[in-house]
């Protein structure tokens, strides 16, 4: 085929600069000829065309290179018909079995809200990236299974972005004589509107417990489960708390379920209602008992269910949403609430578009909905409703104390969201940053102190640039000015420690920066018990002091007869790890790196650990016997991406 100089030098130019230039030419040529050519086409031969210079990128043997070139192909479409990628790319996807379907739809078919002309948010993301360099390798790695390598991160900074440090800001300050205080630590209900007693928890799609769950595999005989569980009540909790049993339910006139979901939840499941509002009653309980009140709670995020994206819908997330706040207000009362947005609070999941690109407005739907109800329910003023409808749900609050509490929208760095790879190089895509860093700025001023609460550690699951950036800003406000940092999204009991520089050899106690709080979940998807947490916190400096775990074993559940589950306190920070800590001393970074450094070098120290992560769950893993144990050291010391990467890379193989 003979192209024009003027279609193939361009795009030859921008293969040559990503160093990833396709074997066969073919491709490129092919590409060209769609553009050159699409306008005359029908929308079926155009998306027939696209089909078959993706079905090309098959016969390659460079992964990498199939993968960019795909990119390109839809880039090239997209620029003039955007509302034929999705359903181009979608029939490929099915038909060539590159995913399964679902995985297909889910990856590039249309779902934005309005399901408009312009397509997925697959097609929005091709209108702004460079297919061929960083923002192409970086997809490839993280979403297409590591077809290309992991290309180097670059050397960005927003340190332009604040002034000098001054001296009295280079220490933390000591705690006062003043007492402390408690604050509530509530992260990952994922409630499942559907879950229903009696329905296959043991099944083989994403999250089982609904109706639409099953078993691929048929069940000859009976559930080994008869006449040994007996908890299958479709019980409830009245709007006073109280509790109703409620009918019972006979699982076992089912033959076809495996493993009959009881009333309280199961491992394989996000939680029913009737979970939640027992874990908000054990909060309420506790402190009344105790004798004390939460002065406000943080909320790290995630209401939606893990369920496929095909059988989410917008009207089923607003509903998520609304009902977890709901009981969140109605059990805590006038308690504050400060939330955060999970990657599961968003409609399609995961999605968040920057502002300043044309696609923003798909999601101030969310923006709107989270700041009135935090607004209606006072838990924040009309002028910080203000400011989170203006970022991304992000917002500053000061406490009655002094504290702030500074919530940020994690999917801004999630790796999963295909708008973070857009101009993905760019240290601030979103404006995210200059918020935080403004708020840090004139917290510093005045010496104010304050927390920063989000939903994903970026060393978990967001992306390399914006984890460098996210604990540069850290790094640049610690000691004196960040007092604690949060983050929910694992659903394990975990914490991460920030060094100074970068490498292993720099994990040293002389050069700890800070550390993150990550909590455990409710939702005992995955296998772990739920569990909620609160913090004893210094008056005077807003330091954590001590910390709480509470949880409930929920295998005890399902041969209760249906009775309320039992929960109990776990641990205590301060008293399960054998480390010598002044009484008066924060539980800060030095005190986690001197319990991180226990974890990496002593296998019982490590169970301890992982008992408590997974909170005594059936499922812990036994790291004597296991490699289940074996990324806990690089997890815990690892703040950024890529020094988790650098890490996992230098372990024995």
């Amino acid at each position: 085929m003979q192209l024009p100089v003027s279609v193939l030098l361009p795009l030859l130019v921008r293969f040559a600069a990503a160093s990833v230039l396709p074997t066969d030419i073919d491709a490129l040529a092919n590409e060209a000829n769609i553009l050159q050519t699409y306008e005359t086409k029908s929308d079926e031969q155009i998306i027939s065309s696209v089909i078959g210079q993706l079905n090309h990128t098959l016969g390659t043997s460079n992964n990498c290179t199939a993968c960019v070139t795909r990119l390109s192909i839809g880039k090239t479409l997209v620029e003039t018909r955007p509302d034929l990628v999705a359903p181009a790319f979608t029939k490929w996807c099915i038909d060539s079995g590159f995913y399964n379907n679902d995985t297909c739809q889910q990856n590039f078919g249309i779902s934005t809200i309005e399901h408009s002309e312009g397509g997925a948010n697959f097609a929005d993301m091709l209108s702004y990236m460079d297919p061929l360099g960083y923002d192409g390798q970086l997809f490839c790695y993280y979403k297409e299974g590591s077809h290309c390598k992991k290309p180097a991160t670059p050397n960005v900074t927003v340190s332009n972005m604040w002034p000098p440090k001054s001296p009295e800001h280079m220490a933390a300050p000591e705690p006062g004589n003043n007492g402390t205080f408690k604050v509530l630590h509530i992260s990952d209900l994922h409630i499942d509107m559907d879950y229903t007693v009696g329905n296959e928890a043991n099944c083989t799609d994403p999250i089982c417990c609904t109706p639409r769950s099953h078993n691929k595999h048929k069940l000859n005989g009976t559930s080994p489960y008869m006449g040994y569980w007996n908890s299958f009540f479709d019980s409830y909790y009245n709007d006073d708390f109280s509790f109703e049993q409620g009918t019972e339910v006979n699982p076992f006139n089912n033959s076809n379920v495996w493993t009959p979901a009881t009333s309280f939840g199961n491992y394989m499941c996000d939680p029913p209602e009737r979970l939640i509002n027992s874990s908000l009653n054990n909060v309420i309980d506790y402190a009344k008992q105790q004798n004390f009140t939460f002065d406000f709670t943080i909320f790290t995020g995630d209401m939606v269910d893990h369920d496929w994206t095909k059988e989410i819908s917008l009207e089923d997330t607003i509903k998520s949403e609304e009902s977890v706040l709901r009981d969140i207000k109605s059990r805590l009362g006038s308690t504050p609430v400060y939330p955060v947005l999970g990657n599961h609070d968003s409609y399609p999941y995961g999605q968040l578009a920057p502002e300043g690109f044309s696609f923003s407005n798909k999601f101030t739907w969310n923006t709107e909905l989270i700041s009135d109800i935090m607004q209606d329910y006072d838990w924040v003023s009309n002028e910080e409703a203000q400011q989170a409808r203006a970022h991304y749900t992000g917002y500053a609050v000061e406490t009655k104390m002094g504290l702030k509490v500074i919530s940020l929208n994690s999917n801004t760095w999630y790796r999963k969201n295909d708008y973070a790879y857009m101009n993905a190089s760019n240290p601030d895509n979103f404006g995210m940053f200059k918020f935080l860093i403004d708020e840090l700025v004139a917290s510093e001023a005045k010496n104010q102190r304050v927390w920063i609460t989000a939903h994903i550690p970026p060393a978990a699951a967001g992306l390399p640039v914006p984890s460098n950036v996210f604990a540069e800003i850290v790094e640049r406000f610690s000691p004196s000015t960040i007092a604690g940092v949060f983050f929910g999204h694992t659903h394990q009991d975990q914490f991460e420690v920030l060094y100074a520089g970068s490498g292993n050899d720099t994990k040293t106690i002389e050069d700890v920066i800070n550390h993150a709080w990550i909590a455990p979940s409710i939702t005992p998807w995955g296998g772990i018990n739920p569990a909620w947490r609160y913090y004893e916190v210094d008056s005077t400096t807003f330091s954590v002091m001590n910390m709480h775990t509470f949880y409930m074993k929920l295998n005890d559940t399902y041969t209760n007869n249906g009775a309320e589950p039992q929960w109990q306190h776990e641990y205590a920070a301060r008293d399960v790890y054998n480390v010598s800590w002044p009484a008066t001393s924060p539980l800060n970074g030095t005190f986690w790196h001197l319990v991180a450094e226990q974890v990496g070098q002593s296998v019982d120290v490590r169970q301890t650990y992982e008992n408590y992560s997974n909170r005594f769950s059936p499922y812990t893993p036994v790291c004597k016997s296991t490699k289940g144990c074996d990324e806990d050291y690089c997890f815990l010391t690892s703040f950024t991406l890529d020094g988790y990467d650098q890490c996992m890379a230098a372990l024995p193989k």
